[in-house]
């Protein structure tokens, strides 16, 4: 037992996944020269370990210390700052953190997961407790897990809502997570309770005579003994109308390659099949819906709804030349499918589920799906192609997923054994090149509140104009104490803003600077094979396998198998107009990825900037480790700098990577996102790198070009340190020296 006080300082925000030898970043409230850290670490009965950890980097606000060897793992790890001799409060790393369930209503028996971070790797197996209504608690069976996923069957007991508490099996009592609601006792719609057969009611299905008003009298009849089925037995069934969807109604046929439902006149509505208002439980199934080279216009799409349990299931839906699905509501399900058009897209998604589908993008088409506000998205073992790329038509540009804040946030989003191919902009004369990001979280566009008249646990209150929309998004600590925090905004009394929970940091109103705005927060992507194309370095575009850009929190991407980038991974601040503020990335950790035949290895830094608030950070604590790169053309790990004040980036960590192949090992310099070889310096007015760590990297030229190679390239005043690093085979061999 130790007594905190808050004078030994507190840690608001900080990486939360780290093994003994490894560093951890923090942000919070410190003393330099006068606070020091304890670790406690714990495996089993007896081999429990305290020790004092001196930072290698420290500031007021931020720190990066590295987890002594000694400790036991696999383990939750506690951290509290000390400063003379008084302790703040504890820091967890390696806790259990269950965020959400999906699908989160389910019926006995029903396969679900639990997704989340550090929901395994403890010495035991990870656990789930289900408690609720009715009875006692239960341990549930686990049928799948690692890391990122635990997957489970749902038990059989009375309908009601119910809690998920999740233990990764290390950590003891601190080991917890939870609880998540789980809803039981879901029934699915019996559609098979009525079927409409569409040639009872004259459909032909010879892919000639018109079939449209067959297949209208049809639908209105299982409309109205909904739940019902409407069947298309084998065959082409043509028309020159579309088709409102009634709720409750399922589209069945034989099969995708025997069911054929296809448009043959121009549309003249929102969707082929589409619907005004709530269109709830709406399925298709074993069909195939075609309307190729009817739509026109981009306010139109092959199926337009709007609902819950929105499901399509080994379809195929094709509408080259335009936009295949436009959906928005909760429990979206796409699955085994095949999706062949210029992309798809859900202003407003929950609850979404995307496997075994195929995606054939067409038309230079954005993103096979993009959303502009989620929560609980799964996107797992699909596949990105080009449709034909014999066609100049018959490609899209490389884009898988797109998150963006038009409408609202994105959060609790994960991303497994995907697989795209040749997938980046085809043509830099022909096309827009500032796309080709396979999975992309875009959130920019912010604008300083400025500093606050009052702050309070739960609260913050400003003088200035505040948003109309304020309530629902984010009140972010963009600089100064606090820097980094975040809290949800739920309510709103004149100029204060009520936050759903306590700061572990209280932000100072004379010091600290907020923004308020929508953001992306707790992704994962893990073990999927992004591939661009050949022509990486021969143009200019944002061919990229995952893009964390902007304000974006706690983004994990791991474990993935990447080749043919122009940048592998990027993790980038951003303020693109002159409007603009910084929208920052904070704690995103890039972790056991393999990257290799491209231009840059892994990106960071500040690109597009404009001048803003010195004390506006540009990023906080992201940190890539265990990477492998090879083959490089240009660089294997650049930092990006700009000659604008403002955007800092504080704690940044590169840490057990190896590179080999590559001209340049290391390099940080002004606007590296468009230069070649010849690397300017920042400006001493420009982007400040701060507290940034280069520890047990593995560096060589290799087969690469000796001739102008380059190890290690910064600017003397940037704050660089190097710990154990190896540096072979280069021209140039620059050891970096810590500047402060």
């Amino acid at each position: 037992m130790v007594a905190t006080d808050s004078a030994g300082g507190a840690i608001g925000e900080g990486l939360r996944s780290a093994a003994p030898g490894e560093i951890v970043t923090l942000a919070g409230a410190f003393t330099p020269g006068r606070t020091s850290f304890e670790v406690f670490g714990q495996s089993n009965a007896g081999d429990a370990v305290a020790t004092s950890v001196a930072p290698l980097r420290i500031s007021d606000s931020t720190a990066a210390i590295m987890l002594p060897a000694t400790l036991p793992a696999p383990s939750v790890y506690l951290i509290w700052p000390k400063t003379d001799g008084r302790r703040g409060a504890p820091f967890a790393v390696n806790q259990t953190e269950a965020w959400w369930a999906g699908p989160s209503r389910v019926a006995s028996g029903q396969r679900f997961a639990i997704y989340g971070r550090n929901l395994g790797g403890g010495s035991e197996d990870p656990h789930v407790y289900l408690t609720g209504p009715g009875r006692a608690g239960e341990w549930l069976p686990i049928r799948g897990a690692d890391a990122y996923r635990i997957e489970l069957d749902a038990p059989s007991r009375p309908a009601g809502d119910y809690a998920l508490w999740v233990h990764n099996g290390a950590g003891g009592g601190f080991g917890w997570s939870g609880p998540l609601r789980l809803t039981l006792g879901y029934a699915p719609p019996a559609f098979g309770a009525a079927v409409f057969d569409v040639r009872r009611f004259g459909a032909f299905g010879d892919g000639v005579r018109d079939d449209g008003p067959a297949i209208e009298e049809a639908v209105a009849a299982a409309a109205a003994r909904a739940p019902a089925t409407v069947y298309f037995p084998s065959g082409v069934y043509a028309s020159r109308r579309p088709f409102v969807a009634p709720p409750g109604v399922r589209w069945l046929g034989d099969g995708a390659d025997r069911s054929v439902l296809r448009l043959i006149a121009p549309l003249t509505a929102p969707g082929f099949l589409y619907g005004i208002g709530d269109r709830s439980d709406v399925a298709l199934e074993r069909l195939a819906v075609e309307a190729d080279g009817r739509i026109a216009g981009q306010d139109r799409a092959l199926v337009v709804l709007t609902g819950e349990r929105l499901s399509f299931s080994h379809v195929r839906l094709s509408s080259w030349g335009a936009m295949t699905l436009k959906l928005a509501g909760t429990e979206i399900r796409i699955a085994e499918s095949e999706i062949i058009g210029a992309g798809s897209f859900l202003p407003a998604a929950s609850q979404l589920f995307a496997t075994d589908t195929t995606f054939r993008m067409t038309n230079d088409g954005e993103a096979a799906l993009a959303v502009w506000s989620g929560r609980g998205i799964a996107m797992i073992g699909n596949r990105l192609v080009n449709a034909d790329e014999n066609k100049p038509d018959g490609h899209g540009m490389g884009r898988l997923f797109v998150a963006q804040p038009h409408l609202g946030g994105s959060r609790d989003m994960y991303f497994r054994d995907n697989e795209t191919v040749n997938a980046a902009p085809r043509d830099c004369a022909a096309v827009d090149c500032n796309k080709g990001e396979q999975i992309l979280f875009e959130f920019g566009s912010v604008r300083l509140q400025g500093g606050a008249s009052r702050v309070r646990p739960t609260e913050a209150s400003f003088m200035g104009e505040l948003p109309e929309d304020a309530v629902g998004k984010t009140l972010i600590v963009a600089g100064g104490p606090g820097v980094g925090q975040r809290r949800r905004i739920v309510a709103r009394e004149g100029g204060a803003l009520k936050l759903d929970r306590p700061w572990d940091v209280l932000p100072d109103p004379s010091k600290s600077l907020f923004y308020v705005a929508h953001v992306a927060e707790r992704a994962v992507v893990d073990h999927n094979r992004f591939q661009g194309r050949p022509t990486h370095s021969q143009h200019d575009s944002d061919s990229t396998a995952v893009l964390i850009f902007g304000l974006c929190f706690d983004m994990v991407v791991a474990a993935n198998d990447i080749a043919r980038m122009r940048h592998g991974v990027m993790v980038a601040a951003t303020s693109g107009t002159p409007d603009d503020s910084v929208s920052a990335p904070f704690f995103a950790l890039i972790e056991r990825n393999r990257i290799r035949d491209g231009s840059n290895g892994i990106y960071t830094g500040l690109i597009f900037g404009y001048p803003s608030d010195p004390k506006v950070a540009g990023g906080v604590g992201n940190v890539f480790r265990n990477n492998e790169i090879a083959g490089m053309s240009h660089i294997g790990l650049a930092f990006d700098t700009w000659d604008t004040p403002g955007g800092d980036f504080h704690a940044t960590v590169f840490e057990r990577n190896r590179l080999v192949d590559t001209p340049f090992g290391v390099a940080s310099g002004l606007k590296l996102v468009w230069t070649d070889r010849d690397f300017q310096p920042t400006p001493p007015g420009g982007t400040q790198l701060r507290q940034t760590i280069l520890h047990a990297n593995r560096i060589q030229r290799g087969s690469a070009p000796e001739a102008g190679s380059v190890g290690f390239r910064t600017d003397d005043f940037q704050d660089w340190l190097e710990i154990a690093n190896e540096w072979r085979g280069f021209e140039k061999e620059r050891v970096p020296t810590p500047s402060r």
